[in-house]
């Protein structure tokens, strides 16, 4: 038999390696690409600002937003921080809501605060708390004391 001549048998064995080479030369040249574009990309520009007068802000302006705060007392009655002498029935509290998505659709940086007792009920705080969210209030928090005072 002649060396230049393959045998039936050798044709119909199969190869079962896999030729890695053109990945090797995919990896390489984008690993060639990256490296040259990387510096590109974080050059900066560097630039003049223009400069602009400086805004001095009234004494008006400066002064923080009083916050609104709703009380929940111990016996579950609501109080508000305009009157905290006066308590409030259950249909004040409904006026009461729309009072407090009226004044923050005005200012929606008003924060509104629920401050309830120790021993209040936590359903009417959580209810008042919810009822609020529900309505669009968008800064309502409760209050709390740290620890020790």
């Amino acid at each position: 038999m002649q060396a230049g001549f393959r045998t039936a048998r050798d044709k119909k064995r199969l190869m079962a390696e896999i030729n890695v080479v053109p990945y090797i030369d995919v990896t390489l040249v984008l690993l060639i690409i990256f490296m040259v574009t990387a510096p590109i990309v974080q050059q900066a520009v560097t630039v003049q600002l223009p400069q602009a007068p400086e805004i001095i802000e009234s004494s008006e302006a400066s002064q923080p937003i009083k916050p609104f705060v709703i009380t929940v007392t111990r016996d579950g009655q609501y109080k508000t921080s305009e009157a905290p002498d006066r308590v409030l029935t259950q249909v004040e509290i409904t006026e009461l809501v729309a009072e407090v998505v009226a004044r923050t659709q005005l200012n929606d940086a008003l924060p509104v605060y629920i401050q309830g007792d120790r021993d209040a009920p936590y359903g009417r705080v959580v209810h008042l708390f919810v009822v609020l969210k529900n309505n669009g209030v968008p800064n309502v928090s409760l209050l709390t004391e740290p620890e020790g005072v």
